[in-house]
C-alpha cells in the first residue's frame, strides 16, 4: 500500500513538473517569439528604409539631370537637342527622352513625333511644375510596356515663360531595381504604392500584391480582411506617418512596414512598403525550435533522476539565451543593448555618458588585420572594465566604438580619470606592435538614464566636434559652441539653393614647368560666395559635406563647371592647357563613378586629356576598390594625380601598389627645404617615384630657394604662391593669353 501511494505521489510530482515545465516553456517560446518578431519587424524597417534611399535617389537624380538639361536648352534648338539627349538615354537607363513644344507636338529619341497636347504632365509641365507619373501602359510605340514619365519645364531665356517641356521615359526596371534587395531567402516583398492602396511597383515573387492591385483589398475578401490594420494604415497614410502592420489572415503579406516617400513630383504620395511572411518568424523558430526541442530530451531525461538537476538546467539554458542578446561577440563584455537594459534599472541616474572611438582605426584593420584589430578592441575593452567602479556601466557599442557611463561629482574627476585611461590606451600600440592609438570622448552629463539613445548622441555631438584633430582628447558637451552647429545646420539648409544659384565659383591655380617657367595647366578649386557677396571658408563647408554626403554632387557639379568650362575656351580658340579637379574619398564610393564622370565629359564633346583628376592620399587608405577604380579611370583616358603625397600614413606603399600618372608633393614635404634630413626625404622620394614612371608637381612652393632645389630634383610642375595664388576665371584667362604671347 505505501509503495502504491509512493507510486501515485511520484507520478503528481512527476505530472506537476510535466506541467510546470510544460507552462514555463510555453512563456519561453512566447518571448522568443516575440523577440524575434521584433527584430524581424526592425530588419523589415530597415529595409524599408534603405528602399526609400534608394528610391529617392534614383529620382533626384534624374530630376536634376533633366532640370540641368532644361536650363542649357533655354536658347537651343529643338531637334539638335533631341539628338543630344541619346546619350543621356543610354547612361541613365530612361527608355526615350523627348521634347513638347508649346503646342503639344513632341519630338523623341527614338524617332517618334505625336501630340502630347493631352497629357497630363505635359499641362502641368507646362505651369512650371516638376511631374513624375504613376506606371503606366506605353501606347507610344504599341509594346505595353509599364513605364513612369519625368517631366520639367523648358524656360525662356528670360527664365520667366515655359516654351516647352523636357521629359523622360524611365522603364519599370528602374524602380524595380531600387527594390530588388531581397532579404529573407526570397521571403520579403517591396513595394510603392500610393495612398489609396494602388500598387505602383513591386519586387519578389508575392502572389498577393502586384502592378495593379490594391493593397487594402488585393486577394482576400472583406471579412477576412483585418480592418484594424488596414484602418490604422489608412490612417497613417493620410497622416504622412510610417508604422507597422500586422495581418495574420494575409498568408504572403503578414507582416510590413510603411513609410512615405519624400518625392514632391508625385503629386500624390507614394509609400514604400516592405512586407514579410509569417513563415519567415516561423522558419527562425524552427532553429530555436530545434534546440529546445533536444533541451527537453535531456531535461526528460533529468528530471527522472533529479528536479534539482533540472532546474540548474534551465536556468543555465536561460542564461545562455541572454547571453547571446547581450553579449558582445569581440569583446565578450555588454553590448549596446545590455547597456540599455542595465541603465534602465538604475536606480540613481546622476552622472556622465561618454562616447568614445579611436581615430582612424581603420588604418589598423587595413594594414594589421581584422584579427589584430579585434585584439585592439578587447584591450580598450579591459582598461574599461578596470577603470569602471561599482554601479558604473561599459559596453562596446560597434566598430571602434565604447559607452561608459561614470558616476563622479564633478569634471574634475572626470578629467582625471579621462587622462588616465588615455594614457593605458595610448600605451596599447607598443604591446601589440600596431600604429599609434589616439582615442577621442564626447561626454554629457546627465541627472537619470531613462533614454539612452538621446543621451548618446549629444555624447557623440560633443566627440564629433574634435574628431580629426590631434590637439586634444575629449569634449564635454556644455563646451559646444551651438552657434557653430547651428550655422552648419544653415549651410546644410542652403546648399540646394547654392547649387541652382550657382554661388560654388571656380577658380584656377596655375601649374608651371620646373624648367621652362611656362604655364603648363592648372588646379580647379571651388570657392563659396553667397548672394551677400560673403566668402564661405573652404574649412568651414567641405568637412561638412563630406560628412553629410552632399560633397558627391559638389564634386559633380566642378567636374561640369569645369568641363563647361574648357569647352568654351576650346571653341573660343584659346590654347588648351589640362586642368585637374580633385575628387573627394566620399565620391569615390559612389556606385558607377567612372561611368558618371565618363558620361560627363563626352556630353561635352570633350577630350579626357584636358580633364585629369586629383585623389588625395588618404583616399586610399581605407578604399578597397581605389585600385579597380584607378585601372577604370585610366581605361576612360584620365590621368590621375595623387594629391597630398607625403602627408599620410603609407605614402611609399601607395607608390607601389597603384598606379598614378603624377604625385604632388604636399607642402609639409616642400616646407623641409633647407633642413639636410628633409632635403635628403625629398631626393629619395623623388627618385622613387620617377623609377616607377611617375610625373613630379610640388606644392605650396614660395620661394626661389625652393623652387632651385626642385629643379635640381628634375620636379617637372610646380604650384604655389611663387609663380601664382589661386585666380579667378578671367584673371586666369589673361594667363592662358600671356602663354599663348
Amino acid at each position: 500500500m505505501y509503495k502504491k501511494n509512493a507510486g501515485i505521489r511520484n507520478v503528481a510530482v512527476l505530472c506537476a513538473i510535466l506541467l510546470i515545465f510544460g507552462i514555463a516553456l510555453f512563456g519561453c517560446f512566447g518571448q522568443i517569439r516575440n523577440s524575434l518578431q521584433q527584430q524581424l519587424m526592425s530588419s523589415i524597417e530597415g529595409m524599408a528604409e534603405q528602399n526609400e534611399i534608394l528610391i529617392e535617389k534614383e529620382v533626384s537624380t534624374r530630376f536634376r539631370l533633366l532640370s540641368s538639361l532644361a536650363r542649357e536648352f533655354s536658347d537651343g534648338d529643338e531637334s539638335i537637342f533631341v539628338d543630344r539627349l541619346q546619350g543621356f538615354v543610354e547612361t541613365y537607363q530612361f527608355k526615350r527622352m523627348g521634347y513638347i513644344a508649346s503646342d503639344g507636338i513632341a519630338q523623341t529619341t527614338d524617332g517618334y513625333h505625336l501630340d502630347m497636347s493631352d497629357r497630363e504632365t505635359f499641362r502641368q509641365s507646362m505651369q512650371g511644375k516638376q511631374r513624375l507619373t504613376d506606371t503606366f501602359e506605353d501606347q507610344i510605340d504599341g509594346s505595353d510596356e509599364i513605364v513612369n514619365a519625368f517631366s520639367v519645364p523648358v524656360y525662356e531665356k528670360d527664365q520667366k515663360t515655359v516654351k516647352g517641356v523636357l521629359f523622360a521615359t524611365g522603364r519599370y526596371e528602374m524602380f524595380e531595381g531600387c527594390l530588388q534587395n531581397e532579404i529573407f531567402e526570397g521571403q520579403a516583398f517591396n513595394y510603392i504604392v500610393k495612398m489609396d492602396g494602388m500598387i505602383i511597383a513591386a519586387s519578389g515573387n508575392s502572389k498577393e500584391w502586384g502592378i495593379g492591385k490594391n493593397i487594402f483589398t488585393a486577394d482576400i475578401s472583406a471579412d477576412e480582411n483585418d480592418d484594424a490594420a488596414k484602418s490604422r494604415m489608412i490612417s497613417d497614410m493620410k497622416s504622412g506617418k510610417s508604422g507597422y502592420g500586422m495581418d495574420p489572415k494575409r498568408k504572403e503579406v503578414s507582416l510590413y512596414y510603411y513609410m512615405p516617400l519624400k518625392i514632391e513630383e508625385t503629386g500624390d504620395e507614394w509609400y514604400v512598403v516592405t512586407a514579410a511572411s509569417e513563415s519567415v518568424l516561423t522558419n527562425r523558430m524552427q532553429v530555436v525550435m530545434d534546440a529546445i526541442n533536444s533541451l527537453i530530451i535531456i531535461i526528460l531525461v533529468i528530471i527522472s533522476v533529479s528536479v534539482g538537476v533540472y532546474i540548474y538546467s534551465w536556468r543555465k539554458s536561460k542564461k545562455e539565451l541572454i547571453s547571446l542578446a547581450y553579449q558582445d561577440p569581440v569583446t565578450l563584455g555588454d553590448n549596446f543593448a545590455a547597456f540599455k537594459e542595465k541603465a534602465k534599472s538604475k536606480k540613481d541616474g546622476a552622472g556622465w555618458l561618454a562616447a568614445m572611438d579611436l581615430a582612424d582605426f581603420k588604418l589598423i584593420n587595413s594594414t594589421c588585420g581584422v584579427k589584430k584589430g579585434d585584439e585592439v578592441l578587447r584591450a580598450v575593452s579591459e582598461i574599461f572594465e578596470n577603470e569602471k567602479g561599482d554601479n558604473e556601466l561599459v559596453a562596446h557599442v560597434n566598430a571602434d566604438r565604447f559607452v561608459l557611463f561614470w558616476m563622479e561629482e564633478n569634471q574634475d574627476a572626470i578629467k582625471e580619470r579621462l587622462e588616465r585611461v588615455i594614457k593605458k590606451i595610448e600605451e596599447i600600440p607598443e604591446r601589440l606592435e600596431i600604429p599609434n592609438l589616439f582615442p577621442v570622448f564626447g561626454i554629457y552629463h546627465t541627472m537619470v538614464l531613462d533614454e539612452i539613445d538621446p543621451l548618446y548622441g549629444n555624447a557623440v555631438l560633443a566627440k564629433h566636434q574634435i574628431k580629426g584633430r590631434r590637439d586634444r582628447h575629449y569634449m564635454f558637451y556644455d563646451e559646444l559652441n551651438h552657434e557653430s552647429i547651428q550655422e552648419n545646420r544653415e549651410l546644410e539648409d542652403h546648399f540646394e539653393m547654392a547649387l541652382e544659384k550657382e554661388e560654388f565659383a571656380i577658380w584656377y591655380q596655375p601649374k608651371y614647368s620646373a624648367h621652362t617657367r611656362k604655364l603648363v595647366g592648372a588646379e580647379a578649386l571651388v570657392r563659396w560666395r553667397r548672394q551677400d557677396g560673403s566668402l564661405i571658408p573652404l574649412l568651414k563647408f567641405i568637412p561638412l559635406f563630406e560628412r553629410n554626403g552632399n560633397i558627391i554632387r559638389l564634386d559633380e557639379y566642378v567636374f561640369r563647371a569645369v568641363c563647361r568650362q574648357q569647352k568654351a575656351w576650346q571653341e573660343q580658340g584659346q590654347k588648351m592647357f589640362p586642368v585637374s579637379v580633385n575628387i573627394s574619398r566620399v565620391s569615390l564610393y559612389y556606385s558607377n563613378v567612372v561611368e558618371k564622370y565618363e558620361s560627363i565629359i563626352r556630353s561635352y564633346d570633350l577630350d579626357s586629356k584636358y580633364i585629369q583628376l586629383e585623389i588625395t592620399e588618404s583616399a586610399t587608405i581605407d578604399n578597397n576598390e581605389i585600385f579597380n577604380l584607378l585601372e577604370q579611370f585610366h581605361t576612360a583616358g584620365f590621368k590621375i594625380l595623387l594629391d597630398d603625397f607625403g602627408s599620410g600614413y603609407s605614402s611609399l606603399s601607395t607608390l607601389n601598389r597603384m598606379h598614378f600618372d603624377t604625385i604632388k608633393l604636399d607642402k609639409s614635404l616642400v616646407d623641409y627645404i633647407g633642413d639636410d634630413n628633409g632635403e635628403k626625404l625629398l631626393n629619395s622620394i623623388t627618385k622613387l617615384a620617377q623609377s616607377f614612371g611617375m610625373e613630379i608637381t610640388a606644392e605650396g612652393v614660395e620661394t626661389a630657394e625652393q623652387l632651385m632645389f626642385l629643379c635640381n630634383l628634375d620636379c617637372d610642375d610646380i604650384q604655389g604662391y611663387y609663380f601664382s595664388r589661386p585666380l579667378p576665371v578671367r584673371e586666369y584667362e589673361e594667363c592662358l593669353k600671356e602663354a599663348c604671347m
